[in-house]
C-alpha cells in the first residue's frame, strides 16, 4: 500500500505548478540572534504584554488557540534564562525555545514590514494594538530583526 502511496504522489509531482522568482531573486540572509530573543523579546515583549495567554479582561488564549502564531502560554510563567550581555550563560526554557520556533514564521528581512512588529503595533491586521510603534518593546523587535539583516 505504501508504495503505492509513493508512485501517485511521484506521479502527480510533475503537475504541481512553480512560482517564477524572476531573475534577480535574492533570498534573504536573516540570522536571527537566539540569544536576544530568549533574554530581551520573550521575558520583555512576548512574557511582559502576556501575549500567548491574553491581557486582563480578555477570553485569554490569545495566542494559544485563536491564532496562527501559537506560542507556550507556560513561557509566561517560567524564570527566564541567565542572561550577559544579551548573551545566555544558563539553560534556556523549552518553553522559549517553542515560542522562538513560532515566531521565526512572522519575521521577514524588513523588521518595518515584518508582522511581529506591525501587527503588535496596530500597523496591520490583529485584534486590538498591544503597544506603540515608538515604545520600548517595538524597538526592541526592530533592534532584534535589524541585527539579524547582515
Amino acid at each position: 500500500m505504501l508504495r503505492l502511496r509513493s508512485l501517485a504522489l511521484a506521479l502527480a509531482l510533475p503537475a504541481c505548478g512553480t512560482v517564477d522568482l524572476g531573475d534577480d531573486f535574492v533570498a534573504p540572509n536573516l540570522q536571527l540572534d537566539e540569544d536576544f530573543f530568549y533574554c530581551r523579546i520573550q521575558p520583555e515583549v512576548l512574557s511582559a504584554q502576556s501575549c500567548a495567554s491574553g491581557g486582563t479582561g480578555e477570553a485569554g488564549s490569545c495566542h494559544t488557540a485563536r491564532s496562527a502564531l501559537r506560542l507556550n502560554a507556560d513561557a509566561e510563567r517560567v524564570p527566564p534564562p541567565m542572561c550577559d550581555a544579551n548573551r545566555v550563560i544558563g539553560l534556556v526554557p523549552l518553553e522559549y525555545e517553542a515560542n522562538l520556533a513560532a515566531v521565526r514564521f512572522t519575521i521577514q528581512s524588513d523588521p518595518l514590514s515584518s508582522p511581529f512588529f506591525t501587527r503588535p503595533t496596530g500597523q496591520a491586521s490583529h485584534p486590538r494594538t498591544i503597544f506603540d510603534a515608538a515604545s520600548p518593546e517595538a524597538q526592541l523587535i526592530i533592534e532584534w530583526i535589524a541585527g539579524g539583516g547582515g
